[in-house]
């Protein structure tokens, strides 16, 4: 007999959520809407994980980092949330709440509910009934600040080791370029850090850093080494004023996925990528009140989700399967939790189990 004593909980919510939450059908009318747009919520069993020091594959051979996973004596469990819009975009959420706005429902008999992923916007609704449902696994940096400050700190480098470049003008050249090319999707915290005095004064140390870093080096070194050591004492006179610190504080609420849509395309798959800041106030390894640790590592991870189609040997065969409910196989690869493995260092922790998602609503807008 099959035990299904720890995906009952929530199989049952999703029914529960179904039944009883309005917005559980979409609007009538001419615009085309995606057939799986709304909330999907589910859980992810990680089952096997690569070895980190030697494994053993297929043909009982020793290998070092190996990219293939082996099974794990206890799995760990991860709730996790996706939410596909009325265009079939994906987002990876770390938090929803699903609000009920208290209006009649329109003429097509469709209630009115709001998906809320920014908590900034709970206070627009004042005492309405909602249920919040998060997945605490995930926790997502936004990596615009800290790219913005690289991006200067490498002008003024490369200024450095060219002839006849003044790296202050380069980096000063790249901070207003990043002031004047926002992305229309930027996030009002990105565009409050690139007002703030933080990124004002990024230029104005990067520069001279640069410069002063190449002061009487041997002209030995090559223009890659000189390089990096111009690039090195720009970053480090900003971690030393605390601007990545603060580049690092942006989070992020939503991470949009690339690929197609869980209902409406079993056998397709979903990739994304999440990013954490070594200086993120969530950052495993950094420590704030001692000194060997202020600073982390910065963390890369690696999502890919492959949807079992409904013929599938790993599909649950039940009705609604592709439309209500689907499951598939989740991988992350993880960088910056343990040093790269493989022959050539660019493996990292590598882990993959189950997904079963179930749809809980048919809301198809964010943050209305």
């Amino acid at each position: 007999m099959r035990n299904y004593s720890q995906r009952l909980p929530q199989v049952l919510l999703a029914l529960w959520l179904t039944c009883h939450l309005p917005g559980a059908s979409t609007h009538a009318g001419a615009q085309t809407i995606d057939p799986s747009s709304g909330l999907w919520a589910g859980q992810v069993d990680l089952q096997n994980v690569n070895e980190t020091v030697s494994g053993i594959n297929a043909s009982n051979q020793v290998i070092a980092g190996s990219l293939t996973p082996t099974a794990v004596k206890a799995p760990a469990h991860m709730r996790i949330l996706f939410h596909v819009d009325t265009n079939g975009q994906v987002r990876l959420l770390k938090a929803v709440a699903i609000v009920n706005t208290n209006a009649a429902p329109d003429t097509s008999g469709t209630n009115h509910t709001m998906l809320i992923s920014d908590p900034a916007l709970y206070q627009n609704y004042g005492n309405n009934a909602g249920y919040r449902l998060t997945a605490v696994a995930f926790d997502f940096g936004d990596p615009s600040g800290e790219q913005a400050l690289n991006l200067i700190c490498s002008n003024a480098a490369n200024a450095a080791v060219a002839p006849g470049q003044d790296p202050n003008a380069a980096a000063t050249a790249a901070q207003q370029s990043i002031l004047t090319n926002i992305l229309p999707n930027a996030t009002p915290a990105y565009s409050n850090f690139l007002q703030s005095a933080y990124f004002n004064n990024s230029a104005l140390l990067a520069g001279p850093a640069a410069a002063n870093a190449l002061a009487g080096s041997s002209g030995q070194l090559t223009a890659a080494t000189k390089f990096q050591i111009a690039y090195a004492a720009a970053v480090t006179a900003l971690l030393n004023a605390n601007m990545f610190t603060a580049a690092d504080a942006l989070t992020l609420n939503e991470v949009p996925m690339t690929g197609t849509t869980p209902g409406n395309a079993p056998g397709n798959v979903l990739t994304g990528m999440i990013y954490l800041g070594a200086d993120h106030p969530t950052n495993p390894f950094r420590h704030k009140f001692h000194h060997d640790h202020q600073h982390g590592y910065a963390i890369t991870r690696q999502l890919t989700v492959t949807f079992d189609t409904a013929s599938s040997s790993n599909a649950i065969s039940r009705a609604g399967f592709g439309v209500n409910m689907i499951t598939g196989t989740y991988q992350e690869q993880i960088l910056g939790l343990h040093k790269p493995l493989g022959p050539h260092q660019d493996i990292g922790l590598i882990t993959t189990g189950p997904i079963t998602l179930n749809r809980v609503s048919t809301q198809g807008t964010l943050n209305q």
